[in-house]
């Protein structure tokens, strides 16, 4: 079993942002202790409706976490890779990879906040979901072959490299470098430096909760990370992924392989006190989530099973109990989360679980008690 997590960075308050860089590097060397696989940092932008505290750029976050720990693996969740360009992803994860010595695992996503994509592309405006996630693709697409590709030259919808007509000026390049010019300087190819330290580049990590996605992830290798889902939905995911990777490379793997899901966990001595650190956090959380989404992609009906309904006790509940009782999250004591663990391994063969632990208003300190019992009385049982 593979255990990941992503730091708690205490959402909805103002703090001073090096008290959350701090946070961040104290949970880093207590994951790293306990032999989590890798720390997964967030993008988050113009964040006044309450995540004030999130990274902007994990990219960055990841650099400095890495150099403030020795072995643990840090990875973005996600960079949102139409907020960015292609070229320089490329680059800034590739020196990522050489400054951890091999240590970075690449994560990306078309992202879903309207307001902070169109600020960086208006060709990503998530009103048009189809040309969203053309761009997405293209720019995955440009960022592998820049990866493994020498020279390397790319023409899609919204990219062309190298730029039609560009001429290298600078004669220290002389002659010039067939692979890549014209003889009149022109540019027919393109270089990207450095290369990544892993071979041939850091593995890629999708998230998403479609079955598009993963259908894109098993036809190219690539790995999938999604939120908790009911059991039918993630099984449906698997199977395409699965499926895909056999249709697309020919290659056989077991329903679970390749694939993992992120999980709100909370720790306590007793599922009372559990319940009791993190109720209200957990309703005020996905209140704010749910009022987020201008289409109600994140309703309660969005968590149910493909045609389920919703019922008498999920209308009237609180989000904690509807989220409990439909195994969304996991709040208990070690003995609860372990059981969890395992109906999750026996029905779907679960082999990769990214700890959440985002609960607005809670005391620093019982994330980290949370932590602790996890690492110590969970971890090991599936060691």
């Amino acid at each position: 079993m593979r255990f990941d997590f992503i730091p708690f960075f205490n959402p909805g308050e103002n703090i001073p942002w090096i008290e959350t860089a701090k946070m961040m590097r104290e949970q880093t060397q207590l994951a790293e202790d306990a032999n989590f696989e890798t720390v997964w940092l967030t993008e988050h932008h113009f964040a006044h409706n309450g995540y004030l505290n999130a990274p902007p750029n994990p990219i960055l976050m990841c650099a400095d976490l890495a150099a403030h720990s020795k072995k643990i693996r840090v990875g973005q969740s996600p960079v949102v890779l139409p907020d960015w360009h292609p070229l320089r992803v490329a680059e800034d994860i590739a020196v990522l990879d050489h400054l951890t010595e091999g240590r970075v695992d690449f994560g990306a996503s078309k992202g879903i906040n309207e307001r902070v994509c169109i600020q960086f592309n208006k060709d990503a405006d998530r009103r048009d979901n189809k040309k969203s996630n053309d761009l997405f693709r293209e720019c995955l697409d440009i960022i592998l072959k820049a990866w493994t590709e020498d020279p390397f030259k790319y023409e899609g919808q919204f990219y062309k490299f190298p730029e039609p007509g560009w001429k290298e000026t600078n004669r220290f390049f002389n002659p010039l470098d067939k692979k890549y010019h014209k003889e009149d300087g022109e540019y027919i190819g393109m270089y990207i430096h450095p290369k990544p330290f892993q071979k041939p580049h850091p593995p890629v990590w999708l998230m998403s909760n479609t079955p598009q996605t993963y259908n894109l992830a098993g036809m190219m290798g690539y790995n999938v990370i999604g939120m908790s889902n009911p059991l039918n939905k993630l099984n449906t995911c698997w199977e395409q992924y699965k499926s895909s990777a056999l249709k697309h490379r020919n290659d056989k793997i077991d329903l679970g392989k390749n694939v993992g899901i992120c999980v709100i966990i909370y720790v306590a001595d007793s599922l009372e006190e559990a319940r009791r650190d993190v109720e209200q956090s957990i309703n005020l959380y996905y209140e704010f989530l749910s009022g987020s989404r201008p289409s109600g992609e994140w309703s309660r009906k969005s968590y149910l099973d493909e045609g389920a309904e919703l019922t008498n006790n999920d209308l009237n509940n609180s989000w904690f109990d509807f989220l409990l009782d439909h195994d969304l999250i996991w709040v208990g004591d070690s003995k609860y989360i372990k059981e969890k663990i395992n109906y999750y391994i026996e029905s779907i063969n679960l082999q990769h679980i990214v700890l959440l632990q985002q609960f607005p208003g809670i005391e620093y300190k019982k994330i980290l008690k949370s932590m602790n019992l996890f690492s110590e009385k969970v971890i090991p049982y599936f060691k």
